[in-house]
């Protein structure tokens, strides 16, 4: 299985740089960045908190009826991804453009779809009003967005058979006289 917060960050850069700005990029936390483009996007994070109230400790067991077998796993552990984005502009009228493009984004978008999962998006501080210093000449806003309730699994798989051997032995009705068995 391919990493679903791997695939979930990229699926949301892809629809920023397609609805907001090109210039999106993401940065880890706590790492210094350059403004190269005007007007941008940065998207910093993730900071991972687990959704401790989704845990479970018992086996996960999927049963395959069609082919009598079986899975068993560990639930999945469910992270929430919080997000800080910054948007720089070079004057204060591209900002506020670029604001609501951002806002509208996540009006149409409460949520990012992969492969058939769905993770939703929240709002946590609108942009505009998380308060980030600005070294820089340029024009910024920043907020704070969250993608809840990503699943991450662990590695320890079982599979088995649900049935291990099938016997059936024919019988006359009235006799009870064995007429056939058949094995697999």
């Amino acid at each position: 299985m391919a990493s679903c917060i791997r695939g979930v960050i990229e699926a949301l850069i892809r629809k920023l740089q397609s609805d907001v700005t090109q210039n999106t990029s993401l940065v880890p936390p706590n790492d210094y960045y350059e403004i190269k483009q005007t007007p941008s996007l940065l998207v910093i994070g993730p900071k991972l908190e687990e959704n401790r109230s989704k845990r479970v400790s018992e086996k996960r067991i999927e049963v395959d009826r069609d082919n009598l077998s079986y899975t068993e796993r560990n639930w999945p552990r469910y992270y929430h991804l919080d997000f800080d984005f910054v948007l720089t502009a070079a004057n204060g009228v591209e900002l506020l453009d670029l604001q609501e493009k951002a806002i509208v984004f996540f009006l149409d978008n409460l949520e990012i779809i992969i492969t058939g999962f769905s993770f939703n998006l929240r709002e946590m501080v609108p942009i505009g009003g998380l308060d980030r210093p600005n070294y820089s000449n340029l024009r910024q806003a920043s907020g704070r967005y969250r993608i809840e309730d990503v699943e991450v699994f662990d590695q320890d798989v079982k599979e088995g058979k649900l049935v291990l051997y099938r016997d059936f032995v024919l019988c006359d009705f009235r006799t009870r006289a064995r007429i056939e068995t058949y094995s697999r």
